[in-house]
Order: structure tokens, then C-alpha cells, then sequence
């Protein structure tokens, strides 16, 4: 049974599709640019990776920075292990409890691949802009109200997503993030990681990198392969 939050919402945008073939496009576009999405966080993040510095306060700096990508990292392994551990939940899109519109006829095989529950989108990107307000406040502002605007309101749009997959996944990477970020964490974990990669430059910044470049495809290579593992165990 759908609940009447989810439906009220899901119906109220659908009947703005096809009204305004710029408003489908923009927000078709939105939903699958990753320049848009990941990659703006992520050069956030290496740009104040550089600008913290090499100071005893810059390596805090910096260790909020790791703590920022182990917290989307941590978020999206629980969302990948909630999806398999609920019954699966059919996108809005494919559910036939509604009619929803789809914003094109492709859109309906695009999004036939997993459950919706919870969203892995909000989890990430949550996660960004909470880690956000740890070193900035509005920056950390400036992220949470790109991520429901930019990037979870398009999701509801196109019928990808119920609000309550938003919700769910948005809880979760808030709290990782958090997490991540308390300070005996960072202090424990990730500043010996910013005193080693002085020591070793090079593992460090290709680790870096390949962690950067995940987060730009919202960790799909990751994704598909505990998705693979999970159908294995």
C-alpha cells in the first residue's frame, strides 16, 4: 500500500509533465548530469584540500575533508545493504498502484534496473552537503539546498523516486556524515591518514583520485559490485 505522503507529491508533479517541454528537459538533464552532481562537489573538496594547507590547523582542515568522502562512502555501503535486505520497491514509474506520466518513453527502461528503496542519490549527496557544513556553514547551506532542489526534485519529477526513498537515504547520509566527522573520529582515523600522506604523496593522492573520480559516477563501479557480491552470497 503506497503511502498517501509518496502519492500526494508523486501525482501533484506528475501533472506538470509534458506542460513545459523546456521544465522536462532541464530537469531530465539535472537528473542525469554528473558534471552537474558529483563533480561540483568534488572540486569543492580538492580545492579546500589546498587551500587548508600544510599547518597543524590545515591538517584538521584536511581531516574533515577524508571525513567527508569516508562519510558518503560508509552512507552509500548502508544504503546498498538496506536495498537488498528490504523487499524490493518498484519505481514510481513502474508502480501500478499510479499512472505517472514518464517525462520520455526511454525513462521507463532507464529506470527499471533496482529498487527505489532507499534512495542512494540522497544518501551521497546528503552526505556531501553535511560534510559541507563542517567546513564551511555556507557552503555546507549553499550544498543542502542544491541537493533538494537540484538533485532530489528532479528525482521526484521523472518518477524515479518516492519521497520517502528521499527521506530514507537523505537520514542515512546525514547521520554517516556526522559520524564521520565527530572528532575523536577524525582525530583517531583520518589525521594519521593526512600526517601519512606527507611521508607518501603519491599512493595517497592516486587513492585520492580513484575516490574523487567514484564520486563523480556516484560511486557506480562501486555499486555494481556489491550489487554483483550481494547476488553471489
Amino acid at each position: 500500500m503506497l503511502p498517501t505522503f509518496d502519492r500526494v507529491i508523486l501525482e501533484w508533479l506528475n501533472q506538470y509533465v509534458h506542460q513545459s517541454a523546456l521544465l522536462d528537459t532541464c530537469l531530465d538533464f539535472l537528473s542525469y548530469n554528473n558534471l552537474l552532481k558529483g563533480v561540483i562537489f568534488t572540486v569543492v573538496l580538492w580545492w579546500t584540500w589546498f587551500k587548508c594547507g600544510d599547518t597543524p590547523s590545515g591538517n584538521a582542515c584536511r581531516s574533515i575533508v577524508i571525513g567527508v568522502l569516508a562519510g558518503c562512502f560508509v552512507g552509500m555501503a548502508a544504503t546498498r545493504m538496506l536495498t537488498h535486505a528490504f523487499p524490493e520497491r518498484p519505481r514510481p514509474l513502474h508502480n501500478t498502484e499510479m499512472q505517472l506520466e514518464p517525462v520520455h518513453p526511454q525513462l521507463l527502461a532507464d529506470s527499471a534496473d533496482n529498487s527505489s528503496f532507499p534512495s542512494d542519490h540522497a544518501t551521497i549527496f546528503f552526505a556531501l552537503a553535511t560534510g559541507m557544513l563542517f567546513l564551511s556553514r555556507p557552503i555546507g547551506i549553499a550544498s543542502l539546498l542544491y541537493v533538494v532542489f537540484f538533485i532530489c526534485v528532479p528525482r521526484l519529477y521523472l518518477g524515479l523516486h518516492y519521497p520517502t526513498d528521499l527521506v530514507a537515504g537523505g537520514i542515512i547520509g546525514v547521520a554517516t556524515a556526522v559520524a564521520a566527522n565527530l572528532p575523536a573520529v577524525r582525530q583517531r582515523y583520518w589525521l594519521p591518514i593526512v600526517q601519512w600522506h606527507y611521508k607518501h604523496p603519491s599512493p595517497f593522492y592516486v587513492g585520492f583520485f580513484l575516490m574523487s573520480y567514484q564520486l563523480d559516477e556516484l560511486f557506480a563501479g562501486v555499486r555494481q559490485l556489491m550489487h554483483f557480491v550481494a547476488n553471489l552470497i
